[in-house]
């Protein structure tokens, strides 16, 4: 090579001169008109010499030519070597035997000698078909060529899965001193464009500053159909960057057409806007890829096979099956020999050698499983992307033994190839041609095509994640991690999966299980920040956390508490616009409503059923009232009309007429006989029910007519309008009786207390009133609603309001004292109306929201059982030693005794204050009680009247009877407590030494302790017999609530309201556990009759069960809707009694069944989460294709 090139410099040396000395001397000649003697001669034969050098000059340029531009030396061919690649594609080292493509090669090869320093013109993309010799024409033509150029080329790469790390590959055996691979990846992905150094010092070790280096990339497609998005814009920034930072750099890719598009709508589509198309190899060049190398190989064929073979060469994909075709021929006839047509058609033809050759590894490995463990195994080499098989590289070592058996075959077979990749064995198919012309293969391909693309998908997703270096932050969350692991189930069935995907589901489901937790934990929090705002909601997040999230504690207690706050029962939907009123049957079976779309529909309120529609009116239904018959209802719209509908019934329904302008309200008359309608017309209209006619008009208000009620005996009716005044009217004389002044804004909604004595208003100046309807003086003012107050409804016993208003809420309010007992949420709009159920257990409402919704007034939460009846705040409750009743203490000054199994109930109203204290005698037959009216008392159950009272002179919270049966002793504010004889009333002993309120106190099981707290801080505990303080406990850093003794008598257990609960030895008072969790002031504490568990209750609404034994986490197992104040187990263990200020007492299951739950909540909800809702929340998506967790 140094000698051509000198030769090459001297030529061109000489040429120049020759060229010069032509020039001068011609000039000279020429420009003499008497030249000297001697030069003469020399004019003589100018001319001749003249062509002479011009002849030589371009002998020499053609010389120069051909020792700078050699062709490609065909090398020495190994006769044992087969002359053709089959399925793979000629290398390099087969440029020898590489014919048929010269034209292509050199117009390739010009192109890129020609190429200008711009980029674009210095990547050279070759297209073309599946089998169309694209690898070929690069690797043995347009490579070798350009080599006898002294171009420096790097070695070849595959982008496969890590393209950036087979580029890397690729440099790091190129450079003169050895760099990891790791090493340059690292310094690509910081800097893209330090691929320019890497090539610098490759040029710089061969000594070739100014080298033309090429790089040559095959399969470029591999970029989509196996790495990921990250490498693949990485991968294209590097080659970019080298093009833009070397000018004496080129890069040849080869791709497959059908992937041109992608890289066009790349944002490095530039690079590729000038592409190199390779078509089919044309029919005349065919002989000559047949007969050259087998020339070279010194094997020959009859003329006629030549023939046969261009005549059955038909497919895009000839050249591969040509090959492999070859191939076996050669193998078959050996060097030498002459190939006859017999043993052409013996191999099966172009396509049938290679489906032969398939089907003769399948017999020889076909065992007990037949063909489809191997189509299993195949299917594994291919990749299903833009709708069409492509190869897939798999890991020697991610195949089983027995599929590695089957490999082992295929690669016999020549139809697997088996080469090293980032240092280990890798296996793909020889060409994909065997996808196609392999019927049994093409059909399994066809049958698996979904679970093949899937792996596809997985596959990109865990190469991102693996090129990240295993980056948390290409993990799959959400929908996707839900999709991952239904589809890798699919595929492991199929064996189909590989070890990175494995590894990326599993490290993804560590971490969204984290994630999940904390999302559940947030959503926890919410719900028991919101749940009595947004119950609705708080239930539909508390099922979704469950659901799809790892269940915890907060969670389950969530649950709990929403459903203890909501009220809903039913959703009545049907009407298609506003429901304007609503109106509860007499006898408690159906609701009616009447709304803006025209219509009136009855319901049942159990299943939000449709019992019948009425249609007939020409506006919308204003009002809505029922007969007291229940049978009959009553319209009033804005057509003028009254209508009177029968229920079930199909005959047309009377009519009233006489309004003189839109009906605004209507109400039937206690007997049924009269139906009274409100008007715009500013009077109200009465009219006989039996004959439809007209007997009345009172006229007195000055604006719109809205509300009506009659009074429950039905001499009176009162009427509310737009004027601010609510009227109650006498029917005899039509006068009026009372005007109701007060109201500052309209009127529409008003109702007689069940007495019939107070009469309620509703108005828009977002007040309630109660009113006293003989003299029209104001008893009650109720503020709460934050907007208009459009109805009021007296629920059945009188103590309670309920009104509906347009800040979307009903509310329940205690006439007594004007207090909010319950706001209820959930419709979506303004409230129009609001009715109570005649047995009181429920309310119906009517909404803007095209809805009418059924409310329970004591919703059920997690409680297997409630007593409720109580009208004041409970302060204990205790079971009764036989377990089947329940005594009860309250604000309402009342002890009750309930039965478990039936709920019937005995009131004790023996004091005038707060009962504080209630407890069982262990014979089960008497109770005691103590009370804020300073007295205790005993009672006999089946008397209403004490048998006993003990003579404190202060106020007693606690008190507890003796297992003896004999004893009881009291807990003082005076800051003592006594026992006394529960028979004579003699105090026994009296115990002091506390400082401050002496508020619970407990007997050791054996009766021979006491324990005591107070609101010193301290517990005590004291010798029952003879009253020695034995220990004191210290440690609480607020008032000590309450005490428990262990069933062994060797620990109790002390409640405070710094929030904790602490355990001591009794004996020497040293502590020895501390409870923490609770979010208030623990106020009650029991220790299970087992002895391994602890109950508490809280002012944060919960009951809680802890182990007694360690530091185990505690579970919520009950939420009540206000503080607990006290806790007691059942006999067996199985259930727990609390008692609340929500006025409740209830019974829990220890064990708390959410999935019981969780059916009971999905009672209480009648829609799903929205999209915003779910994302506010951190909830994935939900998708049809996937389930939840």
């Amino acid at each position: 090579m140094k000698r051509q090139r000198a030769l090459a410099l001297y030529l061109n040396v000489a040429l120049i001169l020759a060229t010069s000395l032509l020039g001068l001397t011609g000039n000279y000649l020429t420009n003499l008109s008497e030249p000297p003697t001697y030069l003469r001669f020399l004019q003589s034969v100018a001319i001749p010499a003249f062509v002479a050098i011009v002849v030589l000059l371009v002998i020499g340029q053609i010389v120069l030519h051909v020792v700078t531009n050699p062709k490609a030396k065909r090398s020495d061919w190994d006769p044992q070597r087969p002359p053709y690649p089959g399925l793979e594609p000629y290398r390099e080292e087969d440029s020898a035997v590489f014919f048929g493509r010269d034209q292509q090669v050199s117009d390739i090869v010009r192109r890129m000698l020609a190429a200008s320093a711009d980029p674009r013109e210095r990547l050279l993309v070759v297209v073309g078909a599946s089998g169309s010799g694209k690898s070929s024409l690069v690797q043995a033509g347009v490579v070798p060529m350009l080599k006898t150029r002294r171009w420096i080329t790097l070695p070849m790469v595959n982008p496969g899965s890590a393209p950036v790390g087979n580029l890397a590959n690729a440099i790091a055996e190129s450079l003169p001193e050895p760099v990891a691979t790791p090493v340059i990846v690292r310094a690509m992905r910081q800097n893209p464009a330090r691929a320019a150094n890497y090539v610098a010092e490759i040029r710089r070790g061969l000594g070739r500053r100014f080298g033309h280096v090429l790089l040559v990339i095959d399969q470029l497609e591999e970029l989509f159909t196996l790495a990921g998005e990250s490498d693949r814009q990485l991968f294209l920034e590097v080659v970019e960057r080298l093009l833009h930072a070397d000018s004496r750099l080129s890069v040849i890719a080869s791709m497959r057409i059908e992937y041109l598009t992608q890289f066009l709508d790349s944002d490095k589509a530039a690079l590729f806007q000038n592409p190199v198309a390779v078509g089919a190899i044309k029919t005349e060049y065919l002989t000559t890829i047949i007969e050259e190398p087998a020339r070279i190989a010194g094997m020959a064929f009859e003329p006629k096979v030549v023939n046969r073979i261009t005549a059955d060469v038909g497919t895009t994909d000839a050249l591969p099956l040509l090959a492999y075709l070859l191939q076996e021929l050669f193998f078959e006839v050996r060097p030498g020999a002459t190939v006859s047509l017999n043993a052409y058609l013996g191999t099966g033809g172009v396509g049938g050698a290679l489906t032969r050759q398939a089907d003769q590894a399948v017999t020889e490995l076909r065992g007990e499983g037949g063909i489809a463990p191997i189509l299993t195994t195949l299917l594994r080499f291919v990749s299903l992307d833009s709708g069409e098989a492509t190869r897939r590289p798999v890991r020697l070592r991610e195949l089983s033994p027995e599929q590695r058996r089957i490999v082992a075959a295929f690669v016999d077979a020549r139809l697997l190839v088996s080469k090293m990749q980032d240092g280990e064995p890798v296996v793909e198919v020889a060409h994909e041609a065997l996808f196609r012309l392999w019927a049994p293969l093409r059909q399994e391909v066809e049958t698996r095509a979904e679970h093949l693309r899937r792996r596809s998908e997985l596959e990109r997703w865990a190469a991102d994640w693996q090129h990240s270096g295993r980056s948390d932050d290409y993990l799959l969350t959400g929908q996707r991690l839900v999709l991952a692991e239904q589809w890798l189930a699919g595929l492991e069935a199929l064996g189909q999966a590989s070890d990175v995907v494995r590894a990326l589901i599993q490290q993804s489901k560590r971490r969204d299980i984290a994630f999940l937790r904390r999302v559940s934990e947030n959503i926890g929090r919410y719900v028991l920040a919101n749940a009595e705002r947004f119950p609705e909601l708080s239930i539909l997040l508390s099922i979704a956390a469950i659901a799809e999230a790892p269940v915890t504690p907060l969670i389950g207690r969530a649950l709990m508490s929403a459903l203890a706050f909501s009220h809903l029962r039913r959703v009545l939907a049907g009407h298609t616009d506003t429901v304007r009123s609503i109106a509860w049957s007499p006898d408690g079976r159906l609701i009616a409503t009447g709304s803006r779309d025209r219509s009136a529909r009855v319901w049942d309120p159990d299943s939000g059923r449709t019992i019948a529609e009425f249609t007939g009116h020409d506006a919308m239904v204003e009002a809505i009232a029922w007969a007291p018959d229940s049978h009959r209802v009553a319209s009033g719209a804005r057509d003028r009309t009254v209508k009177l509908w029968r229920v079930g019934a199909d005959e047309l329904p009377p009519t009233l007429y006489g309004a003189g302008d839109m009906i605004r309200g209507v109400a039937w008359s206690p007997d049924g006989g009269y139906v009274a309608a409100g008007a715009q017309d500013h009077r109200i209209h009465v009219w006989r029910t039996d004959t439809g006619e007209q007997i009345a008009t009172l006229r007195g208000h000055t604006g719109d007519v809205y509300g009506l009620s009659w009074s429950p005996e039905g001499a009176l009716l009162a009427s509310a309008s737009h004027d601010r005044t609510a009227i109650v009217w006498d029917l005899t004389s039509g006068q009026q009786q009372t005007v109701l002044r007060g109201h500052t804004d309209f009127i529409e909604g008003l109702a007689w207390c069940p007495e019939g004595q107070r009469l309620a208003t509703a108005s828009g100046d977002q007040t309630i009133r109660i009113w006293d309807v003989a003299d029209g003086r104001q008893l009650l003012l109720i503020r709460g609603h934050t907007d208009f107050v459009w109805d009021v409804s007296w629920s059945p016993d009188g103590r309670s309001l309920a009104s509906a208003s347009s800040d979307r809420t009903v509310r329940i309010w205690d006439v007594s004292d004007a207090r909010e007992i319950a706001a209820l949420r959930g419709h979506e709009d303004v409230v129009w109306g609001v009715a109570w159920s005649p047995d009181g257990t429920a309310l119906a409402s009517a909404s803007s929201d095209h809805t009418a919704r059924v409310w329970s007034i004591l919703p059920r939460g997690a409680e297997r059982q409630s007593f409720t009846g109580h009208t004041g705040g409970l302060r204990a409750a205790v079971w009764a030693p036989d377990g089947a009743r329940v005594a009860t203490a309250s604000d309402d000054g009342s002890v009750r005794v309930w039965s478990v199994a039936s709920g019937a109930v005995s009131t004790f109203t023996g004091h005038t204050g707060t009962v504080w204290g209630v407890a069982w005698a262990p014979d089960g037959q008497r109770l005691g009680s103590c009370s804020n009216d300073g007295s205790v008392q005993l009672w006999h159950t089946g008397s209403v009247q004490p048998y006993l009272r003990l003579g404190e002179e202060t106020i007693c919270e606690g008190l507890v009877w003796a297992p003896d049966n004999t004893r009881i002793a009291t807990a003082c504010r005076d800051g003592t407590a006594s026992i006394w004889n529960a028979t004579t009333g003699r105090r026994l002993l009296q115990l002091r030494g506390h400082t401050d309120w002496v508020v619970r106190l407990a007997w050791s099981p054996s009766g021979r302790m006491i324990a005591t707290t107070s609101d010193d801080r301290t517990a005590r505990v004291w010798d029952s017999s003879t009253g020695e303080e034995l220990a004191v406990l210290r440690g609480h850093h607020n008032w000590v609530d309450g005490v428990a003794w262990s069933p062994d008598e060797q620990s109790v257990v002390t409640c405070s309201a710094d929030w904790t609960c602490r355990i001591w030895e009794p004996r020497t008072g040293r502590h020895v556990r501390t409870l923490e969790g609770h979010e208030g002031r623990v106020r009650a504490v029991a220790w299970s009759p087992t002895g391994d568990q602890i109950a508490t209750g809280s002012y944060d609404r919960t009951v809680r069960v802890w182990s007694a034994q360690d530091d185990a986490e505690p579970q919520v197992v009950g939420v009540h809707v206000d503080r607990v104040t006290s806790v007691a187990w059942s006999t067996d263990g199985r259930t727990l009694l609390t008692a609340s200020l929500d006025k409740s007492a209830r019974l829990w299951p220890v064990q708390p069944d959410l999935d019981d739950l969780r059916s009971r909540a999905r009672l209480r909800v009648f829609r799903e989460l929205s999209a915003d809702e779910r994302q506010s929340h951190l909830l994935p998506m939900p998708d049809d294709s996937s389930a939840q967790h």
